[in-house]
């Protein structure tokens, strides 16, 4: 066989006429992958506030940054799956309150996990829920769980749809122990309780002394 021939680029797909239609199948593949993990950026400018907000995972604790630390609100960057950053809309996202992740577990009953932002998009209306990050206003969050109240009955429907439980008066308890941990409430109440007492001794105190 002629080694010049043999050396050509297309001698192996001459003889093997399936090879050019698997190359170009692992072709497509690839494309399809960089279509669907689309390139992340590694800081934007928030379309609300103007502040820039770093993604670097080491300083934020969540992989997938899309929102502001200060503002809280995000844009709308992901497509189908949190973290694609292959939407084409790239409106802003209104943060609308809190709400806890379900924690699915295929032998047990579910459980509840960790705090997550809930947002919606100005322009087409897509809800998302996104992981809080480790700079996030704790001022901002408690600010936005007390508007729970203001969001209107549409909204509800909509978050029902999609199985959110949007937290409001009564979870308190909820949104200040995923915020602060068990301790700073137990703390909390401690507080509370030994200034009762000291009013309440000061009342005796002062009924003695009368």
């Amino acid at each position: 066989m002629n080694s010049h021939r043999k050396n050509s680029p297309h001698f192996y797909e001459e003889l093997y006429p399936s090879f050019e239609k698997r190359n170009k199948k692992k072709n497509n593949r690839d494309e399809r992958r960089k279509k669907d993990h689309c390139e992340p950026e590694r800081q934007f400018r928030c379309g609300n506030c103007g502040a820039i907000v770093s993604t670097d995972r080491e300083l934020v604790g969540v992989n997938n940054r899309n929102h502001c630390p200060n503002c809280l609100w995000s844009k709308h960057v992901d497509d189908l799956r949190a973290g694609d950053r292959c939407s084409g809309c790239g409106a802003r996202m209104r943060p609308l309150g809190l709400t806890v992740k379900k924690v699915h577990k295929k032998y047990a009953v579910n459980e509840e996990g960790e705090l997550m932002l809930i947002h919606s998009c100005i322009r087409c209306g897509k809800i998302f829920i996104n992981r809080i990050a480790a700079d996030d206003s704790t001022g901002a969050l408690i600010a936005l769980y007390h508007e729970a109240g203001q969001i209107t009955d549409e909204i509800l429907e909509k978050l029902a749809g999609q199985d959110i439980h949007l937290l409001a008066a009564g979870d308190l308890t909820t949104v200040f122990s995923q915020l602060f941990g068990w301790q700073a409430i137990l703390d909390m109440f401690e507080e509370e309780n030994q200034s009762i007492r000291s009013e309440e001794a000061f009342v005796e105190q002062s009924q003695l002394e009368d």
